[in-house]
């Protein structure tokens, strides 16, 4: 169950882990953009972590709130798109104080929504969007004793190895055009990276 205690919990994990965090998505970003998404990331993970200590139960509440701590950490392209997602999410929560794994799958459902709706971005373009498609078909998949946090880290794990030989198709990657086949999108490693922090020294 996601509840805002554990979102609180994760945010100060993966907070903990920012230096390494930042360097790793800045050296990505260095070969397809401009070298910033590990700093843009950065600024959004403090600014959320400052808000967690007074992010409300209600979950959807929760991360409406922090939504709203990305959208002002940074102006980016990606903070904004993580600022809609959180919003969606949220919008798709509210009133609950603790969310299951259908509603979590319902949630990153509206999230993807948003996103395509918003930012142009299809499935396929090796963008975020793509990462948060793969954690939601694994949601709503068979259950398992795997934890969330592990079936979301291994779908976006997939997600990333998966598209990591196509080119980009938005974005300043796109650019790139051939050349950036066989390097990883920032954003979608990102979302591997920061479930990999959110879950040290935790099980679920």
């Amino acid at each position: 169950m996601l509840t805002t205690a554990a979102l609180a919990a994760s945010i100060g994990r993966i907070a903990a882990q920012l230096p390494d965090l930042r360097d790793r998505l800045n050296d990505a970003d260095s070969k397809l953009g401009d070298g910033d998404t590990g700093m843009t990331v950065a600024r959004m993970i403090e600014a959320v972590e400052a808000a967690a200590a007074e992010l409300p139960a209600d979950v959807g509440a929760a991360l409406a709130q922090c939504g709203r701590a990305c959208s002002r950490a940074t102006g980016s392209s990606l903070g904004a798109v993580v600022a809609m997602a959180l919003t969606a999410a949220g919008r798709a929560t509210r009133g609950q104080d603790a969310v299951d794994r259908p509603g979590q799958a319902a949630m990153l459902a509206a999230a993807a929504a948003i996103i395509q709706e918003r930012s142009g971005a299809t499935p396929g373009d090796k963008t975020v969007l793509d990462s948060l498609l793969a954690i939601q078909e694994a949601f709503a998949g068979e259950e398992s004793a795997t934890s969330l946090r592990e079936l979301a880290l291994e779908a976006a794990q997939g997600a990333l190895a998966g598209f990591r030989g196509r080119e980009a198709k938005l974005g300043r990657a796109r650019i790139y055009g051939a050349k950036s086949a066989g390097l990883d999108d920032p954003g979608m490693l990102a979302v591997c990276l920061i479930l990999e922090a959110a879950g040290e020294r935790a099980t679920a």
